[in-house]
């Protein structure tokens, strides 16, 4: 792996490069280097690890009043001991840091797996899943900034709705002001785009319900987690994230495909 500092150099130096010309397209798409990961449990390993070299393919599609942004990530082996192989997230769920217990249990990211429901009642149960998250700094709030989901704010009606003028994303090109703002915030990040990117595994249950009668088969797995930062090396930004959408699903296979290699004791995989 790299040295920090001159991944930094490296990543200031293209970003003076960035702002001293126009035409770019904030995206996180680029070539990214593993910095670190760990376990949380040294069982939780799986037959191989994750490869020092990642490349993203970042591309939007417009749909009314929002944009759905797709995130490819594409992982290349330095050895037969890492995992090789491309798969798509959403980048809005796989970013979505929100936890909560009730009603129901909802768990950080995007879920990739869910194993058997077993249940001893109607709230006596439990049941496993995994979950793919990341922190991307900068962050997705950041990126609305350079490509709005609405037009320009109009007035309120009478029933208390914001009027947007109407919204061509074919015609639209990100705000200069916007773009520089973006790239700052790189710049202010060592010249480099973050991503925190983590597989876990978490459990649903439900035991409110559980009596003396009740029955749950034992599972002696608990919560665990693979965590792993990489680093930007270098931004592909030229191309137009807006296009070859609907390419980025081409020879890839579903996270869990993947993942399952780098992580242990999974259930249910088809």
């Amino acid at each position: 792996m790299k040295d920090k500092k001159a991944l930094a150099l490296s990543g200031l130096l293209s970003l003076e490069a960035l702002l001293g010309c126009g035409g770019r397209y904030p995206q996180y798409s680029g070539q990214f280097e593993l910095q670190n990961f760990s376990y949380s449990k040294p069982d939780f390993a799986g037959k191989k690890r994750l490869p020092s070299d990642l490349k993203i393919i970042h591309r939007m599609k417009y749909i009314p009043n929002v944009w759905d942004d797709r995130l490819r990530f594409e992982f290349t082996p330095d050895h037969p001991g890492e995992i090789q192989g491309a798969v798509v997230f959403d980048l809005e769920n796989l970013t979505r840091d929100k936890e909560s217990i009730f009603p129901q249990p909802q768990f950080k990211g995007e879920q990739i797996h869910a194993e058997k429901a077993y249940y001893g009642g109607v709230f006596c149960n439990y049941q496993y899943q995994y979950q793919a998250f990341a922190i991307v700094t900068p962050g997705e709030q950041e990126l609305k900034k350079v490509y709005p989901e609405q037009g320009e704010y109009l007035y309120t009606d009478p029933s208390g709705m914001p009027i947007y003028k109407s919204f061509d994303p074919d015609k639209f090109e990100p705000d200069g002001k916007a773009s520089k703002g973006w790239y700052e915030a790189i710049e202010n990040n060592q010249g480099t785009i973050i991503i925190d990117f983590s597989i876990s595994r978490e459990i649903r249950s439900d035991t409110s319900g559980c009596d003396a009668e009740s029955y749950l088969p034992y599972d002696s797995r608990g919560k665990e987690s693979l965590r792993a930062t990489y680093y930007s090396t270098k931004l592909d930004d030229e191309e137009d994230p807006r296009v070859g959408f609907d390419q980025l699903l081409d020879n890839s296979i579903p996270p869990i495909d993947l993942f399952k290699e780098v992580i242990s004791e999974i259930k249910d995989l088809k």
